[in-house]
C-alpha cells in the first residue's frame, strides 16, 4: 500500500472508484480510442530537467527544513562532515551523520527499472533517477523512504517522469507498471543543492545522489551503504540514543551519544531488521562523570529484544524516554557510504 494521504494514492484510489461505478453501470460502448493519448507532465526523453537551484521559492524551503547547519556548511566549503563522538550499542568508539528529526511514517520513494517488480532479479533504472514526492519543508516530507519498485513497459521510450502527477499519468498511459511496495525502507534524506559528504577512507567524499521531486533534480544522500535497505513490516523500526548529564552539567551533552545500536557487518539475510538510525532520544541524568560512560550496557539492562529492562543503578540516576525520533546514521566503517 503507497502512503495514506500521498497525491499519487489519493488518485489511485479515485481512478478505481471510478471503474466501480461505470462497471455497476449500464455497459456502453468506448467513447474514444482506446489507444495510449499523451500527457504534459510527462516529458520526452531529450528534455533537460532543470536543478532545484533554479527555483529559488523551492531551493530556500529545502535550505531551511533539511537539518543541515548552514554556518557548519560554510565553514566545511559545503561538506557535511561526520560527527565521530559518542559510542555505539557496543561500546566502539561511533562516527556517524545527523539528519535532523523523524517520524514512524516513511515517505515513499519510487525506484525504476526493468524486470519483475517483485523480484530480487529486479534491474533499478541508471538512466532514470528515483523520485519522491516530497521535499523538506512539505508536510509529508521524511528523510526515511520507503522502496516502491516501478518497472517499465515495452511501451516505454526513455520518457522523464519527474512529479506524482507525471507517474500517476505514465500508469494510465501503460509506460510502466503499478508501483510494488518491497517492503525495505532505507535513510536517503533530500538536502539542499551544492554539497559533498565525509565518508573517509579512499574516497573522502562522496557528491550527492539526484532524484526527481516536484520536476526538478534535486540533492540526496542514500546512506547505510550494504546494509541501508532494511526490512519493514510497518512503522519504522527505532532504537535509543542517550543523551547524558552528568552531576554539575548544566544540560545533556547531545554531542556525545551513547547509541543502543550497533553498526552491522552486513546487510540482513532474511526479514528481520539488523539496524535503524532512527533513534529514540533517552535523556539520562548519571551518578558519575559523563565521559566514563562508554556504552549502552553501563547504563541498561536490556531485554533480547532491546526494551529497557532496568538500569545500571550504580551509574544512572533518573532518565527519561522522550517522543523524539533523531536521524542518526553510524557509518559501518570507514570510507563506506
Amino acid at each position: 500500500m503507497l502512503r495514506p494521504g500521498a497525491p499519487l494514492v489519493s488518485h489511485l484510489a479515485l481512478r478505481s472508484v471510478a471503474l466501480a461505478v461505470l462497471a455497476a453501470g449500464c455497459r456502453l460502448g468506448p467513447l474514444v480510442d482506446d489507444q495510449p493519448g499523451a500527457s504534459a507532465n510527462i516529458l520526452p526523453a531529450n528534455a533537460t530537467i532543470p536543478s532545484v537551484s533554479t527555483n529559488k521559492d523551492l531551493t530556500n524551503q529545502i535550505t531551511l527544513n533539511d537539518s543541515l547547519d548552514s554556518n557548519v556548511l560554510a565553514g566545511t566549503g559545503g561538506v557535511i562532515k561526520r560527527a565521530m563522538a559518542g559510542f555505539a550499542g557496543d561500546g566502539k568508539p561511533a562516527v556517524y551523520w545527523s539528519f535532523g528529526t523523524a517520524d514512524r511514517a516513511p515517505a515513499p520513494i519510487y525506484v525504476f527499472g526493468t524486470g519483475d517488480p517483485t523480484s530480487p532479479a529486479f534491474v533499478e533504472s541508471t538512466s532514470h533517477p528515483p523520485l519522491v514526492e516530497a521535499v523538506p519543508g512539505d508536510p509529508e516530507y521524511e528523510p526515511f523512504h520507503t522502496l516502491f519498485h516501478v518497472a517499465f513497459t515495452d511501451n516505454y521510450k526513455g520518457q522523464k517522469i519527474t512529479t506524482a502527477g507525471a507517474l500517476t499519468d505514465a500508469i494510465e498511459l501503460g509506460l510502466v507498471q503499478e508501483p510494488v511496495a518491497v517492503k525495505l525502507f532505507i535513510n536517503w534524506p533530500i538536502v539542499r543543492p551544492g554539497t559533498l559528504r565525509e565518508v573517509g577512507g579512499q574516497l573522502g567524499m562522496v557528491p550527492p545522489t539526484p532524484v526527481y521531486a516536484h520536476g526538478y533534480l534535486v540533492d540526496s544522500y542514500p546512506l547505510g551503504g550494504a546494509a541501508g535497505r532494511q526490512p519493514i513490516k510497518g512503522l519504522l523500526p527505532t532504537r535509543q540514543v542517550s543523551f547524558l548529564r552528568g552531576p554539575g552539567d548544566p544540560d545533556f551533552d547531545r554531542t556525545r551519544p551513547i547509541f543502543q545500536a550497533t553498526a552491522p557487518a552486513a546487510a540482513p539475510t532474511d526479514t528481520t531488521t539488523n539496524y535503524s538510525a532512527a533513534s529514540i532520544e533517552v535523556d539520562v541524568d548519571v551518578r558519575v562523570s559523563r565521559t566514563s560512560i562508554t556504552s549502552d550496557g553501563a547504563l541498561f539492562v536490556r531485554t533480547a529484544t532491546g526494551d529497557i529492562m532496568t538500569t545500571d543503578t550504580g551509574n544512572v540516576l533518573t532518565f527519561t524516554v522522550t517522543t523524539h525520533i533523531l536521524d542518526l546514521q553510524l557509518q559501518l566503517k570507514d570510507g563506506d557510504q
